[in-house]
């Protein structure tokens, strides 16, 4: 990449840039940004594809394996990372775990795991991203919910306990960090087609809040990673907070 390409965006960061939104973030920020850096948790060969479709659309990548939420508390492993990709204007959080599993006293341990890389493995990525972030004159951080914190569905309520924390611990970075210069926004979307993520739910779940003709309703990544890129940029410096929701109105 020529030194001499102009960008609206220092470096970006991807957490879980390999899934099918994750990877269309980063692929949609490659033109605007100096480097976008792609983070995956064990599946380096879909890393190196991502990495290729952010070189093809006029970018430079770099992919970093991270599993949510680290090994030591204070996320020494993020903390590097971020620092790696300094100065950084963005970083989008993606990475997602679900384990499929009713709310019975049997199904703890499943709760307890989602919960422990979905919750406190924001909270780790928020925190240093604002540290981080707020060293370089501030950024934008950008949280992914579900709308299903909206309509629930048997067999997800670790997934969905957690997609509701991540949405007030964002407004808890937003009111701690915006007077630093780093905002921090939610954007839930509704089912996107191509992501592992749904292959975890039951059709007949999925119908339950979609209808049977649900395939035909799945928005496509692109839309997503479009909003949230947008929201990122100056257009849109004034929020900061807010849970965004992206779902074609599926949950009117």
């Amino acid at each position: 990449m020529s030194d001499e390409r102009t960008t609206e965006y220092r470096n970006v960061v991807v957490i879980g840039g390999t899934s099918g939104l994750g990877q269309e973030v980063a692929r949609q920020f490659a033109p605007l940004a100096q480097k976008v850096f792609l983070t995956y948790h064990g599946r380096r060969e879909e890393a190196e594809k991502a990495a290729a479709a952010v070189v093809e659309a006029g970018g430079t990548a770099e992919i970093r394996q991270l599993s949510l939420p680290t090994d030591d508390i204070g996320g020494a492993r993020i903390r590097e990372l971020l620092l790696e990709a300094s100065p950084c204007d963005v970083v989008v959080n993606c990475a997602v775990t679900n384990e499929a599993a009713v709310a019975t006293i049997s199904n703890a341990e499943a709760f307890k795991t989602v919960i422990d890389a979905n919750v406190f493995g924001t909270y780790q990525i928020n925190a240093i991203s604002a540290q981080t972030l707020a060293a370089t004159g501030g950024g934008s951080v950008v949280n992914v919910s579900s709308i299903l914190t909206r309509r629930y569905i048997t067999g997800a309520i670790g997934y969905i306990t957690s997609k509701a924390a991540i949405e007030m611990m964002t407004r808890g970075f937003a009111r701690e960090w915006g007077r630093l210069g780093v905002r921090f926004t939610t954007v839930s979307p509704g089912p996107i087609r191509d992501t592992r993520l749904l292959d975890t739910v039951p059709r007949e779940v999925v119908a339950e809040v979609m209808g049977p003709d649900f395939e035909e309703k799945l928005m496509p990544p692109e839309k997503v990673a479009a909003v949230i890129r947008r929201i990122t940029g100056p257009d849109f410096a004034a929020v900061n907070g807010e849970v965004v929701v992206v779902d074609e109105g599926a949950s009117l």
